[in-house]
């Protein structure tokens, strides 16, 4: 498909790209994470798990994509890069070699000092150690973050896609809900999900919702759906990522299948206050480890913690296997709240006897004068 925004979107992230490389005192920047293969060439594609590569000079010169032969139509089809390189399957010249003899062409490796993206899931330590060895007369600079904190603020067309991606989040939630009964398997409670995230719209999302019932919601978040029947009293925890155009608004939901005892509502009741508090804070020039603080003594004043874990993180573009990008909410972060920020909230409990957990977030849009949920979703504790 076509790159999905305007040409001058393009130009502008260029331009960003290139004034932060300088900033940085780097001659050319080597892109491994598909995020940014998207972002700066419009190019969408699912195989990144081999190896490929975006070359952006700092000077104004043309971006080179090196790509395996068989996504040359994908990459080209995004109308940003002309100049692509391709590599065989049976190449006896490694692609990573091909990189550097592309980069000894424009005459920057001597002297030079190269930005590459170490932190990227796509760049696999063997190709890393042939860049490395094949580099050699360049200094080479770890410039993982470099694009992602340029994509920490959004555009308003990326606002308008961050704002489709919460409509088709909400659809997921509720089918969820409709779905959740007892005797239900949590891989159908998924299956229903999904099924309605991609009728609503919405494209596959960088991670399968995780869910978990009962015991299960100890996995806080980080446990898939499996073939567990769902029993009456069950609590059920969730957490779903709507996903349009490679944008993803992500929020965490907690039910009782059954009236909750005190315990449940108590310890719901917290984190409700503590992330309320923490909404009411969100304004530019606001810092992310103040909104963090805040959550966390709002829950301490309930008698609950959680101190020393994040409350929060920046979302947006993402590919498998996250959607989470570098802002973090925690007291440690350093980031200052900007307008056309967008992050998950959140927080989350473990009752104190080790029997369940409960955790509540929203997708949120920093505004010139506050914030904006990206959901139409209720925050109370849901009883189907």
């Amino acid at each position: 498909m076509p790159a999905p925004f305007d040409r001058s979107e393009y130009a502008a992230r260029l331009r960003g790209t290139r004034a932060a490389m300088r900033a940085a005192g780097l001659d050319v920047l080597l892109v491994f994470h598909q995020e940014h293969m998207l972002y700066l060439a419009g190019y969408d594609q699912i195989g990144y798990w081999v190896y490929q590569a975006l070359i952006v000079p700092a000077a104004e010169e043309p971006m080179t994509a090196v790509v395996r032969k068989v996504d040359e139509l994908l990459v080209r089809e995004g109308g940003i890069v002309d100049d692509v390189r391709l590599w065989l399957d049976d190449a006896t010249r490694d692609p990573a070699q091909q990189t550097a003899d592309i980069l000894a062409e424009r005459g920057l490796i001597t002297g030079k000092r190269i930005g590459i993206e170490r932190k990227s899931h796509a760049l696999l330590p063997y190709y890393y150690d042939l860049l490395r060895d094949a580099l050699r007369g360049a200094e080479l600079v770890d410039a993982s973050d470099l694009v992602t904190e340029l994509r920490l603020v959004k555009s308003r067309a990326e606002i308008a896609c961050m704002r489709r991606a919460g409509e088709i989040m909400d659809a997921g939630v509720e089918a969820a809900w409709e779905a959740l009964r007892p005797r239900v398997r949590e891989c159908d409670v998924h299956a229903a999900v999904v099924a309605a995230m991609y009728r609503a719209g919405g494209e596959h999302p960088s991670v399968a919702p995780p869910m978990g019932t009962g015991p299960r919601t100890l996995t806080q978040t980080h446990g898939g759906a499996t073939t567990r029947e769902v029993q009456a009293g069950d609590p059920f925890l969730l957490e779903v990522g709507g996903c349009y155009r490679r944008y993803h608004a992500v929020c965490m939901r907690t039910a009782s299948l059954g009236a909750p005892g005190d315990r449940m509502r108590s310890m719901y009741e917290a984190i409700r206050e503590a992330t309320d508090a923490g909404l009411a804070a969100i304004k530019p020039g606001v810092r992310t480890a103040d909104v963090a603080w805040l959550v966390h003594e709002t829950m301490a004043a309930r008698g609950y913690s959680r101190r020393g874990q994040h409350v929060g993180y920046g979302i947006g573009l993402g590919y498998p296997p996250t959607w989470i990008d570098s802002l973090r909410i925690k007291e440690t972060d350093t980031h200052v709240l900007q307008e056309g920020m967008t992050f998950l909230l959140h927080s989350g409990l473990l009752a104190p006897e080790g029997t369940f957990y409960v955790a509540l977030g929203d997708p949120v849009l920093v505004t010139p004068a506050g914030h904006e949920r990206l959901t139409r979703l209720s925050r109370d504790l849901v009883i189907p």
